[in-house]
C-alpha cells in the first residue's frame, strides 16, 4: 500500500491536517489562560511520535523531511527536535536482492565482474540509500558500496505533490506570518533532489578532498569514479570510530583537548570562509582514526555561503561593535532574516532595548520582573513581526550546533572564545579592512554575557500567554473571522480529497479506503456548516473594542 501515490498523499495530507487542528485548538485555549507549559509539551510531543510513526512505515520522504525539520530550531520547540533527530539511521534495510538488482543495472555487469567477498547485510541503512562492503577484483582495495534504495526516486517524487498540498494548508495559518513557506518548500526540494542524484555527493566529496588535501589531519575516502553513477557509489572502505567514542579515544592515547582544537578549527574554516561546508557533521559522519586523524563521511548534505553574505554578517558584527543598530537591521534584510513586511523601526527598537539591558545588566542580580517586561517586548515583536530564518541559514545552524555538541562531550571545558579568537580576527580582516583586537575582545565580552539570553528567553517563552493586550482586541476579532474562513475552505478542500478517495476505494475495490473517505467528507461536511453559522454569527458582532 505504501507505494500506491494516492495512498501516500491521503497519509501525508491527513496527518499534517490533524496537526493543524490540534495546533490551532490549543493556541486558542492558551490564548484564553486555560493551557499550561506542561500540555503545549506534551502536545507537541505526542504529534513528534505519530509524525516518527508515519515516517517510519511509509519512509521516503517523511523520512528526509523530519531530519530537515530537526534543524529548524526557528520553527519547533526542542522536544520535537529530539524526536525527530531519531529518524537518522532508523530506517529498515530494503534487502541485497534489490541493492544487488539496481547495483548491476548501474553497472550495467554481473556485480560478480566488479567485486567480491560482499556483505549482503547493509551496514548502514537511510532514507535514500544503503551501504555495503565489498573488495574490488581490479585492485583488491576494500570498498564501500552506496547504492540508492528501490523506487526511492518515485516515491519522494509523489511525497513532494503531497506537501504541495501541506503547503498551501499551512498557508492559512500563522505560521505563514513569520516564514516563508515557499521558499521552504523549495529548499526542501533542491536539498533533497540533490541528494537523489549520487553524482552531486561525488561532486561535493572532490571539492573537500581538494580542500584538505593539504592537511594530515583530515582525510576523505578516495572515490572510484568510473564506478560511480547516479544511483551507486563506490569508496574506499575507512577503518574508524565515531569521532565521540571516549573508550576509544582513550585507547588509542589521543588527546581529547587537542582533537576538539583541530575540529574546531577545521569547522570554522568551513563556517566562516564562504564555499560549502558539510551540513550533517554528525558522529557517524565525523570518525577518527587510531592515529587520530579526522575522517569526513557522506557529502550528500552540504550547505554553502557566499563572500556576499559573509562581508554582511562581518558589517553586523561590526555595526554591533559600534551599537548601529540600523546597521544591524539592514544587515538582517540583506540576510533575508526579515520578510518585505517587517516594520524595521520596531525591530531597530527592541534590539537597542534588549542589547542595552543585557550588556550594562549584572544578570546575576537584576530584578526578574524588569527581565520579564523586557523579554515581553521580545516576545510581541516575534510574534507580530515577519523575522524568519531563511532556508540556506538553517544548514549552517545545523552544523554548528552539531559541531559544538561534538566539541563538549570531546572537551567539557573547551574554552570557545578564547579558541576561536585568532580565527575570527582572520575572518573579520579577511576583507582587507584591520579590526583592532580591542574590538574583538568587545565583540567577544558581549558575545560571553548573551550567552545569558537564550536559557531567560527560553524560559520566558514557554509560558503560556494570560492575557490579551486591549489594543490588539480588534486584531484578534478580525483574526479569528479570516481564521473561520481559511477552516472553511480548508475543509471543502478536505470535503473533495474525502470523496476522491472513497471514489478510489470504490472502483479498486477497497473497502477500507472508501469508508474512510465516505466518513472523512462527511464530518467534513458538516463541519463546514458550523464554521459557516460561527461565521455570520461574528458579522452580526459590533466590533467596537
Amino acid at each position: 500500500m505504501k507505494r500506491i501515490a494516492l495512498f501516500r498523499i491521503w497519509i501525508i495530507v491527513t496527518m499534517f491536517a490533524r496537526f493543524i487542528i490540534k495546533i490551532y485548538a490549543f493556541s486558542r485555549k492558551q490564548q484564553q489562560g486555560l493551557a499550561s507549559t506542561e500540555e503545549y509539551e506534551a502536545l507537541m510531543l505526542n504529534l513528534a511520535r505519530e509524525y516518527k510513526r508515519n515516517a517510519l512505515r511509509l519512509e521516503g520522504l517523511l523520512i528526509k523531511l523530519g531530519q530537515f525539520l530537526s534543524i529548524r530550531a526557528d520553527l519547533l520547540p526542542p522536544s520535537v527536535l529530539n524526536e525527530l533527530s531519531e529518524l537518522v539511521d532508523r530506517v529498515p534495510t530494503s534487502g541485497w536482492d534489490k541493492s544487488r538488482a539496481i547495483l548491476e543495472a548501474e553497472w550495467g555487469v554481473p556485480y560478480t565482474q566488479v567485486v567480491k567477498d560482499v556483505g549482503i547485510d547493509a551496514v548502514a541503512s537511510a532514507s535514500i540509500g544503503e551501504v555495503y562492503g565489498a573488495t574490488l577484483l581490479e585492485n583488491g582495495k576494500r570498498v564501500a558500496l552506496k547504492i540508492q534504495r528501490p523506487d526511492i526516486e518515485k516515491i519522494i517524487r509523489t511525497d513532494f505533490k503531497a506537501m504541495r498540498v501541506v503547503t498551501t494548508m499551512l498557508k492559512r495559518t500563522s505560521l505563514a506570518k513569520s516564514t516563508d513557506l515557499d521558499s521552504l518548500y523549495r529548499q526542501m526540494i533542491f536539498v533533497i533532489g540533490d541528494e537523489l542524484n549520487f553524482q552531486t555527493e561525488l561532486k561535493n566529496a572532490h571539492y573537500f578532498k581538494a580542500k584538505y588535501a593539504d592537511n594530515p589531519d583530515v582525510y576523505i575516502p578516495d572515490y572510484y569514479d568510473h564506478l560511480c553513477t547516479n544511483r551507486v557509489l563506490t569508496m574506499d572502505w575507512v577503518e574508524a570510530r565515531r569521532i565521540t567514542d571516549l573508550a576509544f579515544l582513550k585507547e588509542n592515547n589521543i588527546d581529547r583537548s587537542a582533537l576538539a582544537e583541530r575540529l574546531f578549527t577545521m569547522a570554522a574554516e568551513q563556517l566562516l570562509f564562504g564555499g560549502q561546508f558539510h551540513a550533517d557533521p554528525h558522529p557517524g559522519n565525523v570518525q577518527i582514526r587510531a592515529d587520530g586523524t579526522i575522517i569526513l563521511l557522506d557529502f550528500g548534505m552540504v550547505g554553502s555561503s557566499t563572500a556576499q553574505d559573509m562581508a554582511t554578517i562581518r558589517k553586523i558584527l561590526q555595526a554591533f561593535i559600534s551599537l548601529d543598530y540600523d546597521g544591524v537591521v539592514d544587515g538582517l534584510e540583506d540576510l533575508r532574516f526579515l520578510l518585505p513586511t517587517a516594520n524595521k523601526h520596531n525591530i531597530r527598537q527592541a534590539l537597542e532595548k534588549a542589547v542595552t539591558f543585557y550588556l550594562e545588566t549584572d544578570i546575576d542580580t537584576v530584578d526578574t520582573k524588569l527581565i520579564e517586561k523586557v523579554l515581553q517586548d521580545i516576545q510581541l515583536l516575534v510574534k507580530n513581526e515577519p523575522i524568519q530564518l531563511p532556508a540556506e541559514f538553517a544548514f549552517f545552524g545545523r552544523a554548528a550546533s552539531t559541531l559544538l555538541g561534538i566539541l563538549q562531550i570531546l572537551d567539557p571545558k573547551i574554552d570557545l572564545f578564547t579558541l576561536g579568537k585568532p580565527i575570527v580576527i582572520q575572518w573579520l580582516e579577511s576583507d582587507g579592512t584591520t579590526i583592532q583586537n580591542r574590538y574583538v575582545m568587545t565583540a567577544l565580552n558581549y558575545g560571553k554575557k548573551l550567552l545569558n539570553v537564550p536559557p531567560l528567553l527560553d524560559n520566558y517563552l514557554k509560558e503560556p500567554t494570560r492575557k490579551r493586550l486591549s489594543e490588539q482586541a480588534m486584531f484578534q476579532r478580525d483574526l479569528e473571522s479570516k481564521e473561520l474562513l481559511h477552516r472553511q475552505t480548508f475543509n471543502s478542500g478536505i470535503i473533495i480529497l474525502g470523496l476522491l478517495v472513497g471514489l478510489f476505494g470504490y472502483i479498486r475495490p477497497d473497502e477500507w479506503l472508501f469508508w474512510s473517505g465516505c466518513i472523512v467528507a462527511v464530518v467534513a461536511y458538516f463541519n463546514s456548516r458550523r464554521l459557516g453559522r460561527k461565521i455570520r454569527h461574528l458579522a452580526r458582532q459590533d466590533f467596537r473594542v
